[in-house]
């Protein structure tokens, strides 16, 4: 079992005058495996990313607070909220933009990048839509690459699971394909991975590994993006 941590203040942190971010990763220059973005954004009220190009990436967006308006030219328009999670597959080309829905309160998401399976595919987007107490003290399988557990599709052998665990609760994350790694990041709380303690912002990369050992210290939020190790660690 390998480990790569990521503490919350080494990430890439910039600030203006209507967004604040985290940047785990500079997508097309570091990465984790196949993920090579994990952008922690606190958007103001009104704000947003107006109408920009993705290609080959599949884009995936948690909602941690708030909700979000999302509209691409493919003719889709919708809000995603804390209750929902967001895949999009650039593919071929997409157009697309994201506005905070709230004219008086902060959006607070994760927008996840992870390198296709396979390029040049059909752009799509689809969201996954859960209940709050199906995530707790329990996995939710959220995105796979089959649509397991009714789970959202992404094109890669990728796995997205949300977890909110009571304080004093331990939980195992079996991986869902061998030779996969895990990237778990600390929404909320505090909790210890494998003797690691880690705090809100926190996150810890682990691979050649087959399970994970999480027990929180107080109620915590975690994230977890399981993904193909092929590309290898360059951080």
């Amino acid at each position: 079992m390998k480990f790569l941590l990521r503490k919350g203040i080494e990430r890439l942190h910039k600030k203006d005058t209507w967004k604040t971010s985290a940047y785990a990763f500079v997508p097309y220059q570091t990465h984790f495996g196949e993920l090579c973005g994990f952008a922690d954004d606190i958007v103001g009220a009104g704000q947003g990313f107006g109408w920009h190009p993705h290609q080959n990436m599949e884009i995936s967006t948690i909602v941690i607070a708030g909700a979000q308006t999302h509209k691409d030219n493919t003719g889709s328009e919708g809000i995603v909220n804390e209750n929902c999670v967001q895949t999009m597959s650039a593919g071929t080309g997409i157009l697309h933009s994201e506005y905070n829905a709230s004219q008086t309160q902060p959006f607070h998401s994760y927008q996840i990048w992870v390198y296709p399976k396979l390029i040049d595919v059909k752009p799509r987007h689809e969201q996954f839509i859960f209940k709050p107490n199906e995530k707790l003290n329990k996995l939710l399988l959220a995105i796979s690459p089959d649509k397991r557990q009714n789970s959202a599709a992404i094109n890669q052998d990728a796995f997205f699971s949300l977890l909110e665990l009571e304080k004093d609760t331990s939980i195992i994350y079996k991986m869902n394909i061998a030779g996969n790694g895990v990237y778990i990041h600390i929404a909320e709380g505090n909790a210890i991975i494998e003797n690691y303690e880690l705090h809100k912002g926190d996150a810890i990369g682990i691979y050649e590994a087959t399970e994970i050992e999480i027990t929180s210290n107080e109620t915590s939020y975690l994230i977890f993006v399981e993904v193909p190790m092929a590309r290898g660690i360059k951080i």
